[in-house]
Formats: structure tokens, C-alpha cells, sequence
């Protein structure tokens, strides 16, 4: 139901008139930033589309067969398609997911029902860097199939930027030539990264960033953390509800303050104790801690950007305003003029992330590439 929706308000008003004026398009693109539920109300208006006894004609009831059937991801009218690792399958045109190696497959089903669980949960599979040409071709082979009466087939193509070109050409013969009672539903949120020839071709919809207060009261109401914890996430996350779990999942506390101890240790030109932070960081291959210990360093770098821009550190300017006197300390020692390339710095190494590297050395190498923006050399 719209009501396990955070925000969009605009979003659902405007699914709602499309509903009950019954011209539906055939291909939507929802974009906006990660984490604010654009998979999530995709999910739910493929609901709508096909459920037996609406609520108040134009809401998902969420408890006749067909949305419980599409909830659960289990409805051959209901396809969603994600990102999966490499398989020696790519030439085929059948259901890649079915090819998958046995740790590869348990992975994905692991994720596929977290995120029936959890439409807002962010899938992360191992090796699944691109959506497979063949994951388009299983589509082709099953939009134009017939259906029974009253059922519209969704496809739900989550974070469509990492179709590679000829998945895309693929998907583009679909929205040249598309077929009855079908809709595709591609999210984004790097729209900009999407051959023009398939934003063209689909209705635009834009996703705002969500409101910290709507992000910390959902976060109070499912419960399992502290206000401050959650009013710490709410206000870190940028407005992404997704973000907010994953900080609060890997202890928001603890990585904020690891972050701001790997900065002190640059600036002190303190090796020792950059190197086993980034071990710490890296311990047990995660990922996704990783990339969060990253996202906190480069919030801690520009705030104190801010506190040097300003003169002094003023809590309503920084996004660390409860830590503003540690920042007022640090702002001495921070190069000012180098601002651009260590953010630079950081974004390469989140790249690199999701490449097979070991995490340590992407880390250590980025210590040694910033060590010099934060060492003054001796005179």
C-alpha cells in the first residue's frame, strides 16, 4: 500500500491520476538519487496495476493473490531484473539467474527475498558490476507472450545505467515496437549515464531526495535503535533511506569517529596508525563498509572545507555540527587548496571498490596518494 511509501507524495499523486485515467504508458524512468524509493513505488504501482479489489479505487490492497504473488516476487506477470555476476550463459537467451553458479545463485535468491522483504533494501551481489544481455533477451521473450485479461505484465529494470550497449539496443527494439498490457519500469540513478535514444522513449519521473524528519520517523517506528543513532543517520544519509540503514547496520558511531581518527593520522603524518585503520576497514572483505568509511571521509573533508571557508566552525553550516569544536581544532591543519582532487581522490577509490582489488590495498594506496595533499614537506 502508498502508505509503506517514504514521501514521494508528488510521485504517488501522480501514479494515482495515471491509474484511474487508465492510459498508462508503456515504459516509465524513474530517476533521482540512490536510496529514496524508486524501486520501491515501481514495486507498488505494479501492485496497483493488477490488483483484484483496489483500495479506494486506486491503492494496492496488498492482500488478494496477485499482490501477494508480485510482493513476493513470484508472479509470471511480474519480472524484476538486477544486476548479475558473469555467466558462460551471456549467449543465450534464457533466464541467466537459472545459470548461475550454486554460491551465485544462493546469493541472489538471498538478496531477491531480502528485497521482497524490504522493497527500499539496495541488492549487492558479489561480481554483479552489469545487467546481462541475456537478463534483456529472457524480457524480450516474455513481453510480447499473452496474458489473461485484466493483468498488465511489469518489468521493473532496477539501476538500468549499468546496461552495457547491446543490452541496451536490446531494450530499445522493446520501446520502438511495445507490446499490449505490458510496462517497463527502469530506475536510476545515474540517469545521465543512459543512451538518450531510451530517455527519450519513456515517460520521465523524478524522485526527490527524502526529508531527514520522514527518514527518522520511519526509522523510530520500526524500531531497534536509539533517537540519537537514528537522528544521527537521518541527518548523515543526504536523504536517502537506504543509506541510513546500511550506516546504522555497520554502527554510524563507531565508523564516523574511525573516519575522523584516519584524518587526525594523515594530518600528524602517523602511518602506523593509517595502516591499521585501513586493515580495520577492510577486515572480512566488506564492501559496502568500505564504501560508507569512504562517504564519511569525505563528509568530514568538507566540513572542514566549511569551517576553513567561514573562519570558525558554525554547527548550522556543517553537516558534523554536534562535533563543530573538534572541527574548529583541525581547521589549522587542513589544506584548503586541495580540496577538489582528494574528493578526487575518494571517488576513484569507491570505484575501484566494485572492482575484484583487495580492499586494503585500495585503501592503503589511497593513504599514499593523499598523503601528500595533507603532508607539508620539509623545508
Amino acid at each position: 500500500m502508498w502508505k509503506n511509501i517514504i514521501g514521494q507524495d508528488h510521485v504517488i499523486e501522480n501514479l494515482k491520476s495515471v491509474f484511474l485515467s487508465g492510459k498508462t504508458g508503456h515504459a516509465y524512468l524513474f530517476e533521482g538519487s540512490g536510496g529514496v524509493g524508486k524501486d520501491a513505488v515501481a514495486i507498488e504501482f505494479a501492485k496497483l496495476l493488477n490488483c483484484l479489489d483496489p483500495v479506494n479505487g486506486n491503492e494496492a490492497c496488498d492482500k488478494c493473490d496477485n499482490c501477494r504473488k508480485i510482493s513476493a516476487f513470484r508472479s509470471e506477470y511480474f519480472k524484476f531484473i538486477c544486476a548479475l555476476p558473469a555467466s558462460k550463459s551471456d549467449e543465450s537467451d534464457s533466464d541467466p539467474v537459472d545459470k548461475l553458479a550454486g554460491s551465485d545463485f544462493d546469493e541472489y535468491m538471498e538478496q531477491i527475498s531480502a528485497k521482497s522483504d524490504d522493497p527500499y533494501h539496495r541488492i549487492s551481489i558479489s561480481g554483479a558490476n552489469n545487467i546481462r544481455i541475456n537478463s534483456i533477451r529472457d524480457l524480450v521473450s516474455k513481453i510480447y507472450l499473452s496474458a489473461p485479461s485484466g493483468i498488465t505484465k511489469v518489468f521493473i529494470v532496477s539501476e538500468a545505467d549499468k546496461m552495457k550497449q547491446e543490452a541496451s539496443n536490446a531494450l530499445l527494439k522493446i520501446l520502438e515496437e511495445p507490446p499490449k498490457n505490458s510496462i517497463l519500469i527502469l530506475t536510476t540513478s545515474k540517469v545521465n549515464s543512459l543512451p538518450q535514444t531510451i530517455i527519450g522513449r519513456c515517460q520521465r519521473v523524478h524522485f526527490e531526495a527524502l526529508h531527514e524528519k520522514d527518514i527518522a520517523e520511519k526509522l523510530l517506528t520500526d524500531g531497534g535503535y536509539t533517537e540519537k543513532q537514528v537522528n544521527l543517520a537521518a541527518r548523515l544519509c543526504f536523504g536517502s533511506y537506504s543509506r541510513a540503514i546500511d550506516l546504522l547496520h555497520m554502527g554510524i558511531e563507531e565508523l564516523r569517529n574511525t573516519a575522523l581518527e584516519y584524518l587526525v593520522s594523515l594530518l600528524r603524518n602517523d602511518p602506523a596508525s593509517v595502516i591499521s585503520i585501513c586493515r580495520n576497514i577492510s577486515a572480512k572483505n566488506d564492501k559496502e563498509k568500505t564504501r560508507q568509511f569512504l562517504f564519511f571521509l569525505n563528509i568530514w573533508i568538507r566540513d572542514l572545507l566549511r569551517v576553513k571557508a567561514a573562519g570558525e566552525a558554525i554547527p548550522d553550516l556543517l553537516t558534523n555540527y554536534d562535533l563543530a569544536e573538534r572541527l574548529g581544532k583541525l581547521n589549522s591543519n587542513f589544506p584548503e587548496s586541495d580540496i577538489f582532487n582528494i574528493v578526487l581522490q575518494l571517488e576513484e577509490a569507491d570505484k575501484l571498490i566494485g572492482q575484484n582489488i583487495q580492499l586494503t590495498l585500495i585503501l592503503v594506496n589511497l593513504s599514499i596518494k593523499l598523503k601528500k595533499y595533507f603532508v607539508k614537506p620539509a623545508v
